[in-house]
């Protein structure tokens, strides 16, 4: 199975600490105006592999700060948060339980994913 790395854009949260705090409620669990809360991700072109059961590294000001598990591919047009952006073509990834992790290399950010070598 291979997993992935994305961006966090800065200009979404201004600090690590705010990121963290929204990464960590993304369980699947946590309600928010009435529904699940999920990490998602527009994939503006779909993976080739089955990414369902990997993770997602990702990064935020040139550090990978942690990975996401993958737990869905769907179209982008389900998710309100899309929606109001615009972006309703094209999958998502659907992730939830956010891990953070410390002491991995520095990598620059970047639009879209990546495959990556790193492992949990």
């Amino acid at each position: 199975m291979k997993n992935i790395v994305a961006t966090i854009p800065k200009g979404r949260f201004k600090t690590w600490p705010l990121a963290e705090k929204v990464c960590k409620q993304c369980d699947g669990e946590t309600m928010r105006q009435g529904k699940k809360w999920y990490w998602t991700i527009r994939l503006p072109r779909v993976p080739m592999e089955n990414l369902i059961g990997s993770v997602c590294y990702m990064i935020y000001d040139g550090q990978v700060r942690g990975y996401f598990h993958i737990v869905d591919l769907d179209d982008a047009s389900n998710w309100d948060w899309h929606n109001d952006r615009g972006q309703t073509s094209g999958k998502v990834l659907v992730m939830v339980n956010w891990t953070s992790v410390a002491g991995l290399p520095e990598q620059n950010g970047f639009q879209g994913w990546r495959y990556t070598a790193l492992r949990p």
